[in-house]
C-alpha cells in the first residue's frame, strides 16, 4: 500500500509543480484536487496520507529553494561568487 502512496504523491507533486493556479487550489481544498488528479476516489486514511506526503514533499521542495537562494545571498556578502 506504501507503494500506492508513493505513486500518488509523485503523480500529484509532477502535476502541481510549476502550475501556480493548482497549487492555489490544492493550497485551499486537497481533498477534491487529490481525487480530481488521480481520477480515483481514495478511502479517508489514505486520502489523508496521501495529501500529508504532497504537502511535506511540496514544502520540502520550497525549502530546498530558499536555501539555494539565501545560500547565494550569503556568498555575494562575502565577496564569493
Amino acid at each position: 500500500m506504501s507503494q500506492n502512496i508513493t505513486e500518488y504523491v509523485q503523480q500529484i507533486v509532477a502535476k502541481l509543480t510549476g502550475n501556480n493556479n493548482l497549487l492555489e487550489q490544492f493550497k485551499k481544498d486537497p481533498a477534491k484536487i487529490v481525487t480530481d488528479l488521480l481520477g480515483v476516489k481514495l478511502d479517508g486514511d489514505l486520502l489523508q496520507n496521501v495529501i500529508k506526503a504532497v504537502q511535506g514533499k511540496l514544502n520540502l521542495d520550497d525549502v530546498a529553494k530558499n536555501a539555494g537562494g539565501i545560500l547565494a545571498k550569503l556568498k555575494s556578502l562575502f565577496g564569493r561568487k
